[in-house]
């Protein structure tokens, strides 16, 4: 095993050291070689089960400065603290002598044969030596290498240009594909999920659990899902089974959807033998530096299911570039998760079904010194020019197999709730495109915003805030949930614009397509200044006979909506669109444009009723009476 040959390795470099300090520094004292023997073999023994224990548990990534092996730091500190021990041997012993002096003279000479024998100048001497290295090397070094890999303005420079930043001309964001909105949140897959797990009959709850944070939102044939792992409740659980049955698949799309949960008897390869914090060699990252991936830190272990829905842990394996900082994804490794094999990738050449490999972290980090030291110098007291990102960085589908990281800017003042711009960050590869979209709300205003609607009359808790392009117009989106100790449950969907967050225009409905029409149609209201309504999807011509039509009335403004002959959607068309619709019959023939949204229910962005023609009738001529000629007589 790999790690039997570094812990031999970095214990042969502490023994080096320690028996440098001991037969250079120590030789005053008299060398003898069954002592020295006996000394050097206690502590390779101890030195070697403390540094395989370290590799064994402590996993630590061979990279970066001293190759990652300041590691070897930790079991030296400790012995040359066992050697140090030698200066207080002959104190304790000394007391001791002292303590039975009054008892007669033989109690003072055992007291002096156990100073003698305990005390040792060579292993001061190494203890010494060794705790020097220790203070040299992982002390003062890494210090010094912070200082010169990250303070001052070209090392700060060099940390804002580690991200690959686009800056577009465009300020809008591609547009979203509404038919796939994300209305799950993962606390409310974690309700569904819990719910199936207790559904199958058998009793799985008792000794498998999901964690809540588990839920990994991805696209699969074509649809976003959420997917978790089945978890091990505790230690005697995890003894007894080498796996566990599967996993759960929750849809992201559809609030109602059932979830489900897939096992060897749904499709055989899906119970899950190796995972995060399992026992010994069935934990994952474990399992994977056993193998021989010691040379990289192993971050972001994330369950990722292929088209076929087999089971795969995806692995960033990361290498700093800057000192200790400034990871770089140099490999992707892919885990089955049932047989452990592992497929290593470089990024480029990871397969098309895996949504991401640059871990939201290491975003977030790239884009806090993009911020601070792009436009700003390293010393900026008044934080003039500097930016920061407003929270956690969002898994964004707007093309659902094409997801992103999205990144809010914000100025670097705490007080700021407005963006300058918007990072869609690439999620295979460190590259960013900055769209300079300023004044969006951003933060804490925009829950606020969703919160304080009056529809929200039960008073449902926002969840799942996510920033979209819907209708040319960028657009917050949160769904409403209730709360429960198992999860949260879906209730309803809101739809706001980000340039103006107010509560009051806050479009709430219990479905996405009624909120996106609802949506639609106040775009359109706002829409003063003449110009086209904002759009997303194909505008189409329709021409048909109305079939039905009615109005509804909501506070000052009249909706009619009609059912047209061939048509498997309704429509819906605003008074101020048309004078014509208060008198459109069934039977009309009517003519309209809209855009296709996707939805059962889309609004009309022109209309018109050939049967009803309105404008002023053309006068026409006087006719000319002409008499009438007389009978000829004959």
């Amino acid at each position: 095993m790999v790690i039997l040959l570094l812990a031999l390795i970095g214990t042969l470099v502490i023994m080096a050291i320690l028996s440098a300090g001991r037969l250079l520094f120590g030789r005053s004292e008299k060398f003898e070689m069954r002592k020295f023997g006996s000394w050097f073999l206690r502590y390779f023994i101890f030195n070697f089960i403390f540094s395989l224990a370290i590799m064994y548990f402590g996993q630590p990534a061979l990279t970066g400065p001293f190759a990652g092996w300041q590691w070897v730091l930790w079991p030296l500190t400790f012995s040359c603290v066992g050697n140090l021990f030698t200066f207080v041997s002959p104190a304790f012993s000394m007391l001791e002598g002292a303590a039975l002096a009054s008892q007669g003279g033989h109690s003072r000479s055992t007291s002096s044969s156990t100073a003698s024998r305990n005390y040792s100048r060579g292993g001061v001497a190494a203890g010494i030596f060794g705790l020097a290295i220790v203070a040299v090397l992982g002390l003062a070094a890494p210090l010094l290498i912070t200082v010169f890999t990250t303070w001052f303005d070209v090392n700060a420079k060099a940390l804002a240009a580690i991200p690959q930043v686009h800056i577009q001309t465009s300020s809008n964001l591609p547009p979203t594909d509404p038919n796939h909105i994300v209305l799950v949140s993962q606390n409310v897959a974690a309700y569904k999920g819990q719910q199936v797990l207790g559904s199958t009959g058998q009793n799985l709850g008792s000794a498998y659990s999901i964690d809540p944070t588990s839920y990994t939102l991805q696209s699969i044939k074509h649809h976003l899902y959420y997917v978790a792992p089945l978890m091990y409740n505790n230690l005697f659980v995890n003894l007894s089974s080498s796996t566990t049955p599967g996993f759960v698949v929750v849809d992201a799309e559809n609030p109602q959807a059932i979830p489900h949960l897939w096992t060897d008897q749904e499709q055989a390869g899906s119970s899950i033998r190796y995972l995060p914090g399992a026992l010994l060699n069935q934990d994952l990252l474990r399992h994977v530096y056993l193998s021989g991936y010691t040379y990289g830190r192993l971050l972001d272990p994330t369950l990722e299911l292929d088209d076929n829905f087999k089971p795969y842990w995806t692995i960033s394996l990361m290498q700093p570039i800057r000192g200790y900082v400034g990871d770089d994804l140099r490999s992707v490794l892919l885990v089955d998760a049932h047989t452990g094999a592992i497929t290593q990738y470089s990024p480029q050449s990871v397969p098309s079904w895996v949504d991401r490999v640059l871990p939201a972290d290491t975003v977030s980090q790239y884009l806090q010194w993009w911020g601070l030291y792009h436009s700003a110098p390293w010393f900026n007291p008044s934080g003039l020019g500097q930016q920061k990102p407003s929270g956690e960085p969002q898994l964004l589908y707007n093309n659902v197999d094409q997801p992103v990281w999205l990144i809010p800017m914000t100025s670097a003042a705490a007080s700021d709730n407005s963006s300058t711009g918007i990072f869609l960050f690439d999620t295979h590869k460190n590259e960013g495109n900055f769209y300079p979209l300023s004044g969006l709300g951003v933060g804490s205003n925009v829950n606020n915003t969703f919160s304080s609607t009056h529809s929200n009359i039960k008073n449902y808790v926002v969840d799942s805030v996510q920033l979209y392009q819907i209708y040319n117009t960028p657009t917050w989106v949160a769904i409403y949930v209730q709360q429960t100790d198992s999860g949260d449950i879906f209730q309803a969907v809101g739809m706001v614009d980000a340039r103006n967050l107010n509560g009051a225009n806050v479009q709430f409905e219990t479905s996405l397509p009624q909120t996106l029409n609802d949506y639609q149609q106040w775009l359109t209201q706002q829409n003063t200044g003449g110009g086209n309504v904002p759009g997303s999807g194909t505008t189409q011509t329709v021409t048909g006979k109305v079939l039905r039509i009615s109005s509804v009335t909501q506070g000052t403004n009249v909706t009619y909506y009609l059912q047209i002959a061939g048509q498997s959607i309704l429509f819906k068309a605003d008074l101020s669109l048309s004078q014509k619709l208060p008198l459109v019959q069934p039977g009309d023939t009517v003519t309209g444009t809209y855009l296709n949204t996707g939805g059962t229910l889309v609004a009309f962005e022109s209309f018109d009723d050939s049967n009803i023609v309105v404008g002023t009738p053309t006068a026409s001529a006087t006719p000319v009476l002409t008499p009438t000629p007389a009978a000829t007589k004959k």
